[in-house]
């Protein structure tokens, strides 16, 4: 994080998600069950006051930081089994995850055909800036957050990805851009869909670990989105 910067963008919230039970579909993203933990929110700055003197010059640095109207983040771990069921969700046999590996993905729309993945372009993030009503000018926008083509190779079912062509960001540890890559895809070139390739148990901004951390914004005007969250786990 560069600390001289006046402006600091900060998360909106904090979620603490545990991917507990997961429905889980082979080689395509699944459903998944959430489990919500605390909101946490950074605190705006006070109201600042300063006495003046009449024939007083006086040297006065000015240093601000604010929260972001935009962006809400989530972070947490993952877990999941195939298992082989009755209707009443008994188990005749299973199959766990010894090592956590995929994709989160979130989305604000329900996606049926995950073939029409692609990366996203700097058309889709503007239409999705409108469609938020984020500014164009505003520095911490879409296309402001997802500034770099630096993330993993992955696949989503058939579609695969190459390391380094999307447009991504990364996630903070407690110190710096961690091993939590974001990356900005779109469906069938007008819905976003943000991934957050699963790093499993690797430091976290909170100086505690996770599996994942993952950007998602919000209407500008009012602060909210509804959002369907998708695993893919191998």
């Amino acid at each position: 994080m560069n600390k001289a910067k006046k402006i600091t963008v900060g998360l909106v919230m904090v979620l603490v998600l545990s991917l507990l039970t997961m429905s889980i579909v082979l080689a395509e993203p699944g459903n998944v069950t959430l489990a919500e933990g605390v909101n946490s929110r950074g605190t705006d700055l006070s109201l600042a006051s300063i006495g003046a003197q009449a024939g007083n010059v006086t040297a006065l640095n000015v240093d601000q930081m604010r929260i972001t109207t935009i962006w809400q983040g989530f972070y947490g771990n993952v877990s999941g089994e195939i298992v082989l069921e009755n209707s009443n969700g008994q188990n005749f046999y299973d199959w766990s995850f010894s090592t956590i590996q995929g994709e989160i993905l979130a989305t604000r729309d329900i996606i049926q055909d995950w073939t029409t993945l692609n990366c996203t372009n700097q058309s889709n993030m503007e239409d999705e800036e409108a469609t938020l009503n984020i500014e164009a000018s505003d520095i911490d926008g879409i296309n402001d957050t997802f500034n770099s083509l630096s993330h993993p190779a992955f696949n989503i079912t058939t579609v695969d990805f190459d390391a380094n062509t999307c447009p991504s960001t990364r996630a903070y540890n407690s110190t710096e851009a961690g091993e939590f890559y974001n990356v900005a895809l779109s469906h069938n070139k007008t819905s976003m869909v943000y991934v957050a390739i699963i790093s499993d148990d690797k430091s976290a901004f909170s100086n505690s670990t996770a599996d994942f951390e993952i950007l998602l914004p919000t209407d500008e005007d009012t602060g909210l989105a509804t959002y369907y969250f998708y695993a893919e786990l191998g």
